[in-house]
């Protein structure tokens, strides 16, 4: 059978030989953590819609502010040496909250938007700053960075290049860190630390540190399966690339905006990043907008591009669209007044404990939470990490299961993603985790039949 499943709209990361049999789920609304579809079903929706809806799907401050924005100037562009009061109110209130570590605000439409911007400046830097050799980019296995050319060159997930002509010729890839699969046979974490550093260095050192422009990477990997890294991994990666005089580009497309119990990923982790990569959360999903905040030696540079080039030949016509920045500047008094942050907290420590209930089904080989971030690595054998063959599709199973029981989650290949609105309490918690648990149950069962 031939032809596109899910006419007339082409989905993106879907696969549409399951399609055919399966139709898409349609959703017509949403009250909190819950949507309901075409039918009147409900479910959780325990991914946040794509890792992005944080306040649930209901917040009425973020609608009001919409609703105020659209009323008052529903369109113009941040271009041309003119925009919004509310994207300047944005870019301030921005800078400030991440305490004087950045200098400028680029204002973008999407995540890939952000990180195929940051390459291009970075590029620009160089080019303009007497290092126009530095051009690769570092960039890790298993990460995800957005779709367009540049930003889809730097991911470490295959299917994000088969068929496209990429990756484009500019990268440096390094291991990603996953301790609990790539861990050699009685290797501590602190060894296996150094080891992914070591094969780090020596593959920066191969291609010339003075031909890299930086290291672009996520605090936590959220589509390579939520990866978080070992305590050890970030105190040494900052002192690597410190040596190296590479600089780091935070990429908090997912990790920023509360969703690790911090404004941004890279503050939990003690990282001082020469630029930071947003979207999804900076809204809470409420409306598209994406961003890059620049350090002093990016800001400086793009300047002093204007002596030789003159017009900044970059741009987005919805990059900083008014709506969107009075919708991310109310998210941010919502973070700040309704504590947003110590709520993480709580969650974190309620998906964690209700989670590791979890590894004694024999399938589940480990369970990993940061901030509002988790998975379930499912495995064949989870002690002696023998995994299932691919081409069985356990996650693809378990994720139709629990939505079946009318739960949400993201299969990653045979880790299930857990992404729940910041605002999701203890009950709701149990809730999900039972419906994994007997989702996890019922597709091995079916499985072993």
């Amino acid at each position: 059978m031939t032809g596109l499943a899910t006419r007339p709209v082409v989905y993106s990361f879907t696969d549409h030989r399951v399609h055919r049999q399966e139709p898409p789920l349609i959703i017509a609304e949403g009250d909190g953590i819950r949507v309901r579809d075409v039918g009147g079903r409900e479910y959780i929706d325990a991914l946040s819609g794509l890792w992005h809806a944080n306040l649930g799907f209901s917040e009425p401050d973020l609608i009001a502010a919409a609703t105020a924005a659209y009323a008052e100037l529903p369109a113009f562009a941040c271009a041309l040496g003119r925009t919004s009061a509310e994207t300047v109110l944005l870019a301030e209130e921005l800078l400030q909250a991440a305490g004087g570590k950045f200098r400028s605000v680029y204002f973008g439409a999407s995540g890939s938007e952000a990180v195929e911007s940051v390459l291009k400046f970075l590029w620009l830097a160089g080019n303009t700053g007497g290092a126009p050799a530095r051009k690769l980019i570092v960039t890790r296995d298993s990460g995800f960075h957005g779709t367009t050319l540049g930003a889809a060159t730097l991911a470490g997930i295959p299917r994000q290049h088969d068929g496209f002509d990429l990756p484009l010729p500019f990268t440096v890839r390094v291991p990603r860190v996953h301790f609990y699969r790539d861990h050699l046979d009685g290797e501590s974490e602190d060894e296996y630390v150094a080891r992914i550093v070591r094969t780090t260095r020596e593959r920066i050192l191969a291609a010339g540190p003075e031909n890299v422009a930086a290291m672009v990477a996520e605090p936590v990997m959220a589509a390579g399966g939520v990866l978080v890294p070992p305590d050890g991994y970030w105190p040494a990666m900052a002192r690597l690339l410190a040596e190296l005089d590479v600089p780091l580009v935070s990429d908090e497309v997912v990790c920023g905006f509360g969703r690790l119990g911090h404004l941004f990923g890279y503050q939990r982790f003690g990282l001082e990043p020469a630029a930071v990569t947003v979207a999804k959360g900076i809204t809470a999903g409420y409306a598209p907008l994406g961003a890059v905040l620049l350090g002093a030696d990016l800001t400086a540079a793009i300047a002093a591009a204007a002596d030789t080039h003159g017009v900044l030949g970059h741009g987005s016509t919805f990059g900083g669209h008014p709506v969107a920045a009075a919708v991310a500047r109310a998210n941010l008094r919502i973070i700040r007044e309704r504590k947003i942050y110590e709520r993480v907290a709580e969650l974190e420590t309620l998906l964690e404990t209700s989670l590791e209930e979890l590894l004694n089904l024999p399938v589940v080989g480990e369970v990993r939470c940061v901030g509002g971030l988790a998975a379930v690595e499912l495995m064949a054998d989870g002690v002696a990490r023998r995994p299932f063959d691919p081409e069985r599709g356990i996650g693809r199973r378990v994720a139709a299961e629990a939505r079946a029981r009318g739960l949400i989650v993201r299969d990653l290949g045979d880790v299930i993603a857990l992404c729940p609105p910041l605002i999701t309490g203890a009950t709701e918690v149990m809730e999900i985790v039972s419906k994994l648990r007997a989702a996890i149950v019922a597709a091995v069962t079916e499985e072993a039949r």
